[in-house]
């Protein structure tokens, strides 16, 4: 696990220095890989560092003095505060050859969901609890498979914490000691405990816009509690925030959340945001952390349009170890708010009147493809429960075989169904 790398306008302009064997190995991984384009950037399949121009109709969502950096041992970092200029002088030229890309940030924000009410926690289920028994975990819950044993990462807005149904399933980073101020396990992040986020760079956060503990509460609100039945009860929450309060963030800060969620474990990544058209520090995280066996969940957005022809993302990558999420109704239709695509949307889940957890010990019914990816990202967790050495392709197809079908514009033409994935998870891998 890589330490995090100061790069604040103040940096040193030395090099740094890699050891001859690193740089072999990363000489020898860069000529047998193509880069990845998503069409913003012009850039040539190279040896040596790349650093493309942002072209003008990528400069609307540009961070400014931001950039995101890919170093030749595998590993990421940003570096704000530069212009375009004081950071070719003072980091890329020294450092070109630790350095295989680097693009300039991009915004991201989290899918605009409605509202329908807040309440407090009640102990019995609610009608706006539809989808846990419409793609059938209650019949997976009693075969005994509940989620034990996964982390899932919800790459959001943060999280409650504090909330009753969450506490219990919350990840702990036992290298850490809490409170201390020290990066006791070394990894570049101080008092990363029970998560971390990536916006306030600090292990103490909370979740001002509530997006986050909502779609923690749909993959794995703790049914002990009553309330709430999260798909994957017995799953770990990793939370990580990257979001401003008002609801939008970089892809830097979410690159680097992204690998620390694989660093730490995570098998499944939840990611309920998108609208960067201009990544492909973002594309080629995802495809890495595929590797190391993470599968990611990416919601489709709720713009009710077709990705085909306006594609944001995430959700419009075509990767190996992504699934990207429609969102359907109670009557099992496509709901009108969902992006579709039959090229770049996978299946749909719930996404309509959707009740969870939500900041103060409260839950809330909201609606979107924010909703519907943690149905997913839930139904993941339960079939990696039963299969840990499942791959993320091979968790993919069981989930796209195990679709109920109906007239939804995806890929697979169907609505989750996790009881039919955990069949089919049980006749592609062995116990």
């Amino acid at each position: 696990m890589s330490a995090k790398r100061d790069l604040s306008p103040d940096l040193s302009a030395s090099p740094r220095t890699l050891g001859s064997i690193v740089q072999a190995v990363a000489a020898i991984a860069i000529a047998a890989s193509a880069l990845l384009l998503t069409g913003c950037f012009e850039q040539e399949q190279t040896q040596t560092a790349s650093f493309p121009e942002t072209k003008l109709e990528c400069l609307s969502s540009a961070v400014p003095n931001s950039f995101v950096i890919e170093w030749t041992d595998g590993s990421r970092s940003v570096a704000r505060g530069w212009t375009r200029e004081e950071f070719t002088r003072e980091i890329f030229e020294p450092n070109k050859d630790d350095i295989r890309f680097v693009e300039q940030d991009q915004q991201v924000k989290l899918h605009p969901h409605t509202q329908v009410e807040t309440q407090e926690v009640e102990a019995q289920w609610a009608p706006e609890q539809y989808g846990q028994i419409l793609v059938g975990a209650d019949q997976v819950w009693s075969q005994g498979v509940r989620g034990s044993g996964v982390i899932v990462a919800v790459v959001d807005s943060g999280m409650d914490r504090t909330h009753p149904m969450l506490a219990p399933r919350l990840y702990t980073n036992a290298r850490e000691i809490a409170g201390n101020g020290l990066d006791d396990d070394q990894n570049g992040y101080i008092d990363d405990v029970q998560g971390y986020n990536f916006f306030a760079e600090s292990g103490v956060f909370g979740d001002p816009s509530g997006h986050g503990t909502h779609v923690g509460g749909i993959i794995a609100a703790d049914h002990s509690q009553n309330g709430i039945a999260g798909m994957a009860p017995a799953a770990q929450l990793l939370p990580l925030g990257f979001m401003s309060p008002e609801g939008s963030g970089s892809i830097g800060d979410a690159v680097l959340a992204i690998e620390y969620a694989a660093n730490q474990g995570a098998r499944v990544i939840n990611a309920s945001w998108g609208g960067a058209p201009c990544s492909s520090s973002l594309q080629k995280m995802i495809r890495d952390v595929g590797q190391k066996g993470v599968l990611f969940i990416a919601a489709a957005g709720n713009s009710g349009i077709s990705l085909d022809n306006y594609p944001e993302y995430p959700a419009a990558f075509s990767l190996a170890n992504q699934l990207t999420v429609g969102a359907s109704t109670s009557r099992d239709f496509s709901a009108g708010f969902s992006n579709y695509s039959y090229n770049f949307v996978n299946l749909f889940a719930p996404g309509s009147n959707i009740n969870s957890t939500y900041p103060g010990a409260r839950t809330a019914i909201l609606s979107g493809t924010s909703m519907a990816a943690p149905f997913v990202s839930g139904a993941a967790a339960l079939i990696l429960s039963d299969r840990p050495r499942a791959t993320p392709q091979q968790v993919r197809q069981a989930l796209l075989a195990g679709v109920d079908p109906g007239g939804f514009a995806a890929t697979s033409r169907g609505r989750l169904n996790v009881r039919k994935s955990l069949d089919e998870i049980r006749r592609l891998v062995a116990p």
